[in-house]
């Protein structure tokens, strides 16, 4: 029996890991390599001293059938559970209620907790950010990072990386790097603040509207974490590429000035205050395929750039990237 392909797979991100784990029991020689030091991409945590932030995605939804079939899984796993948080939509102070039959559905005790539960299953390299793809004479590719350290080498290769990065990585594919490179991504800057005492709202988020700010979100880690009250702060696309390249300090002001203008509050000062900068932070055009992958070249790409800017497009792709792996290495073994 010829010796199964080894695949290496760029980004611990959901599609990522959910190709890794689904590839997983049918290629035993998978590498996940992630160029920050925990798995999770945009459902990431943010820490900040002792305070902890779902800084990207504060929750998700569910509607394709298959997607709903892993969140149940999840559910009884204990590290999702549903999330009825009151949202609204607020107007300079004035609250008026939003979308209430939706579900939604948060990590437990974290979002990247779902990213956590799937890197136990892989083979997961931190702190790599592998930067070149060599493609070898007799087939696959070489791997380095970005100090040109070698990574090894792979029959098969998987990009999970935001769209600019795939156009970047699989230069060499322009199957692949020309549908990439077509997508455009949103900036967001997301502002983390944390108060001692608990603030006068009584909803638990809000899409924000005439503001810098597009969405605020109450956070809280676990059931009496801390007696305080702890906000995410995301501001709206337009205001946020147009300060992309702003000094933290001065959006750290600006953001928490749209928070008190959007809930009409008496200013305070904040016990922790953060900001991050997501410089790829939704697809706005995504390329209507689940996945990308070219046979002869044995290389591939997936995320939710290319389906829908949500965690289950995420997911989804992932899926279809491991369908993908699958039906090349049977082609190749017959």
């Amino acid at each position: 029996m010829a010796q199964q392909p080894s695949v290496a797979i760029i980004g611990a991100g959901l599609a990522g890991l959910t190709c890794a784990t689904a590839l997983r029991g049918l290629v035993e020689d998978i590498t996940v390599f992630e160029k920050t030091i925990f798995p999770g991409g945009r459902i990431s945590r943010f820490r900040a001293g002792e305070y902890e932030f779902n800084h990207g995605a504060q929750y998700f939804t569910v509607n394709n059938p298959l997607f709903w079939n892993i969140v149940s899984a999840w559910q009884t796993d204990g590290i999702v559970r549903p999330w009825d948080g009151w949202i609204v939509e607020l107007q300079k102070g004035q609250a008026m209620n939003s979308d209430m039959a939706t579900q939604r559905f948060v990590g437990v005790p974290r979002m990247q907790m779902v990213a956590e539960n799937l890197a136990r299953h892989c083979h997961l390299v931190t702190s790599a950010n592998i930067c070149e793809l060599e493609r070898q004479a007799q087939g696959g590719w070489r791997l380095f990072d970005e100090r040109g350290v070698y990574r090894g080498a792979f029959d098969i290769v998987i990009v999970a990386t935001a769209a600019h990065q795939v156009s970047d990585l699989c230069s060499a594919v322009p199957e692949i790097s020309k549908a990439a490179e077509g997508v455009d991504m949103t900036v967001c800057w997301s502002g983390m603040f944390a108060f001692d005492t608990p603030l006068n709202i009584p909803y638990d988020a809000a899409y924000v509207l005439d503001s810098p700010l597009s969405w605020i979100s109450r956070y809280q880690m676990s059931e009496g974490s801390n007696a305080g009250d702890n906000w995410v702060l995301h501001a709206s696309p337009e205001w946020s590429q147009k300060y992309a390249a702003s000094f933290r300090g001065r959006v750290m002001h600006a953001l928490l000035e749209a928070f008190w203008e959007a809930t009409d509050l008496p200013q305070r000062k904040p016990a922790s205050a953060s900001v991050h900068c997501w410089k790829h932070a939704l697809p706005i055009n995504p390329i209507n395929e689940d996945s990308l992958f070219v046979d002869a070249e044995a290389i591939g790409a997936c995320g939710d750039w290319c389906t829908a800017p949500r965690i289950e497009g995420a997911v989804l792709s992932g899926f279809s990237m491991a369908d993908r792996v699958m039906k090349h290495i049977h082609k190749i073994a017959s």
